[in-house]
């Protein structure tokens, strides 16, 4: 068994929506980031890589990634997951924003998991709070994942 966790922090910008777990989430805001700043899939796919012992997103990711869309992150970070022969156990991930309130879609983000990461839904959790308005211009989230050897 291997554990990884994963912390990620951006500014909220004016905007249309946010993206969590692959799922747009209408507001009026935006993630401040070089990709399309889904946190989420960030601290997944972090969490993944740092398990497995090989470093961070940016040792596999730079700047120069203006737009990259997460599930192409994600998506490396699995299989790097599937070349060492481990699957996930299960993820738990906190995500810390005052708006838009999360809690309408925490099932939609927890069911395109599942599929985005191959797995049964009692392996993900989603959980959702706010700063308590001391942030709110600000999204962070936070992800542990645990991992075991096929």
């Amino acid at each position: 068994m291997r554990t990884g966790n994963s912390y990620d922090l951006h500014n909220l910008i004016p905007g249309e929506f946010i993206s969590l777990g692959g799922v747009k989430i209408p507001c009026q805001c935006q993630v401040q980031s070089i990709s399309d700043g889904d946190i989420l899939l960030h601290t997944i796919s972090e969490a993944i890589i740092g398990a497995l012992g090989f470093g961070d997103l940016g040792d596999w990711f730079d700047e120069s990634n203006v737009g990259l869309s997460s599930q192409i992150i994600l998506a490396k970070a699995l299989d790097l997951l599937k070349d060492q022969n481990y699957e996930i156990a299960n993820v738990d991930s906190t995500i810390i924003v005052d708006s838009p309130k999360l809690q309408p879609h925490k099932e939609n983000i927890k069911d395109n998991l599942v599929k985005l990461l191959n797995v049964n839904p009692s392996q993900v959790n989603i959980k959702a709070t706010t700063s308590e308005q001391n942030f709110p211009s600000i999204i962070q989230a936070y992800t542990t994942v645990l991992l075991i050897k096929k």
